[in-house]
């Protein structure tokens, strides 16, 4: 589908006084709409570098760019126009790894571009669900996945996803009656400065597993807003210096405020920011280069200045997912329209 090249310049914020001086006070967003050859819902993203960006969704979807998002090519996938790829890990711009939210859940590898793909890991239980992939080095990575037979999924490769091993239950907290993992944004998985491992769930409880290797997980309750099969965390991200932020709220009620939670002791405790998000948060992300959070969802995104302690709105844009370039003040989001963007976060030094 291709959209106007440049879909609008503006908002002008004003940013907490009480900043270091080395943050700018006053910045511009540019936000551009890129030409997207899919109209399918976009919901996984991994950034490999400033370049290379792969993206996944419905309907067979995977995307690359390797200009920054300027270009986007499809391309083919397996079970095309039937799986929903919610979630995508790339390596490299030639290894990558793609995971199916539904049934049935399937994880392909591609070591060629997506020239070719190997079914790697396939579930045929009508229960299964698979939420979100990541890697915490090029061979150590877990899948999370909904509850089959009263008991979580959690998936463990040593070998960079060639294969994968199921953790057995008794490793892993009893599940309560409403709790899942969500698929809005394929980020429910954060790993933190130290390499520990941390999955989001909602439902009647908003709790977070933790995990130093991926072999044995624990759980905390954390205050995030919850109490119901659509309620809880849908998003962690960790900043690569010690902070961990969460997002979600409830998807069916987009408009509705929370706030989010933040850990400053690798997950050890959970407590709520002092501001909220204004609204359901799909994505929660963190841009080194500018020392900035945001956090995306249908009715718009926020921002934080103040290492999440405070969010202001910028914009009414509705993403499902949005990571930022490595190194650039650039953000790619992308919705469910198929619709794909380019955020620039143009500061100005007083």
């Amino acid at each position: 589908m291709k959209l106007p090249k440049f879909l609008f310049f503006g908002l002008l914020a004003f940013l907490n006084a009480c900043q270091p001086a080395e943050i700018p006070t006053t910045f511009s967003i540019q936000i551009s709409a890129l030409n997207s050859p899919v109209s399918n819902s976009i919901r996984g993203m991994s950034v490999v570098d400033s370049n290379t960006i792969w993206l996944s969704g419905a309907k067979g979807t995977v995307l690359k760019s390797e200009n920054g998002g300027e270009d986007w090519i499809r391309l083919a996938t397996p079970d095309n126009d039937s799986l929903d790829f919610r979630s995508v890990h790339a390596f490299s711009s030639t290894t990558a790894l793609i995971v199916s939210a539904g049934f049935p859940a399937k994880s392909y590898r591609t070591t060629n571009c997506g020239k070719n793909w190997n079914l790697v890991y396939e579930n045929n239980d009508s229960s299964a669900f698979m939420n979100s992939i990541a890697f915490k080095n090029e061979l150590e990575g877990i899948i999370i996945g909904d509850q089959i037979n009263g008991r979580h999924l959690i998936l463990r490769s040593g070998n960079g996803g060639l294969n994968w091993e199921k953790i057995g239950s008794i490793d892993i907290p009893e599940p309560l009656a409403v709790e899942n993992g969500f698929a809005a944004s394929g980020s429910c998985i954060a790993i933190s400065k130290s390499g520990n491992l941390f999955i989001g769930l909602g439902g009647e409880q908003a709790r977070i597993f933790s995990s130093v290797n991926g072999y044995k997980w624990e759980a905390i309750t954390t205050p995030l807003t919850h109490g119901d099969p659509y309620s809880g965390i849908y998003s962690v991200a960790a900043s690569g210096t010690g902070k961990i932020i969460a997002v979600g709220g409830n998807y069916i009620n987009a408009d509705s405020s929370h706030y989010p939670i933040i850990s400053l002791d690798d997950g050890k405790s959970w407590n709520t920011t002092k501001g909220k998000v204004n609204g359901y948060r799909s994505i929660v992300t963190y841009s080194k280069t500018m020392n900035l959070w945001v956090a995306g969802g249908t009715n718009g995104l926020d921002m934080s200045t103040d290492g999440g302690t405070t969010w202001t709105k910028f914009s009414f844009q509705d993403v499902n997912t949005l990571r930022f370039l490595e190194g650039t003040t650039k953000a790619i989001g992308a919705n469910s329209k198929g619709e794909i963007f380019l955020f620039n976060f143009l500061f100005k030094k007083d």
